[in-house]
């Protein structure tokens, strides 16, 4: 028994609209959870991020600590100067010696000059180690930076092989469905 072309044309569309269809669903299943799987990554990074720019804060705070220490270490070294050049007064003073010149001045200017050298270094110290809180404080911004991006890639990433995934079967399956027609009305109806 034979089928007429117009019902074998009807049949092999159907068929190949029901291919379609179940390709789209399975194409739009498989891309929602490729979505869902991006936007989690996105959050991660997103949650790196902020985790990264909290630390970056961190930092910043413990260098204003260290720069606020070296200051004060600064001044307590020169408090101690002081206090080391008022008791060598004293003594030369109660020794009879003039403190204002001769050797006792001498002993005076070098403890102030070592005085002022250890402020200094204690002031540097302070510096250097706020710098390198504040270089922490910048690696940190990097990282917050670069997970960012990723997050915002990874967004990106995930709606763009959604709709392509489901633009790319209905595509297909257009075209098959194409060349099922073609087929059919250049070589007639197969049974």
């Amino acid at each position: 028994m034979a089928i007429a072309t117009g019902t074998a044309a009807a049949i092999s569309a159907a068929m190949a609209l029901a291919g379609t269809a179940a390709g789209v669903v399975g194409a739009a299943r498989q891309a929602q959870a490729q979505r869902e799987q991006a936007q989690y990554q996105a959050k991660l990074a997103q949650r790196s991020a902020a985790i990264a720019e909290q630390n970056a804060q961190a930092a910043d705070e413990a260098a204003a600590a260290e720069r606020r220490e070296g200051a004060e270490n600064a001044a307590k070294k020169r408090q101690e100067a002081a206090r080391l050049i008022g008791m060598q007064r004293a003594q030369a003073g109660a020794s009879g010696a003039r403190v204002d010149e001769g050797a006792a001045l001498d002993r005076v200017l070098d403890t102030a000059e070592r005085g002022e050298l250890d402020a200094l270094a204690a002031r540097q110290k302070g510096e250097d180690a706020a710098h390198n809180q504040e270089l922490r404080a910048w690696g940190y911004r990097n990282q917050a930076q670069g997970a960012e991006l990723t997050a915002r890639a990874l967004k990106e990433k995930g709606e763009t092989d959604y709709m392509g995934s489901i633009r790319t079967t209905l595509l297909n399956g257009a075209a098959r469905t194409g060349r099922n027609f073609y087929s059919l009305g250049v070589q007639g109806p197969r049974i």
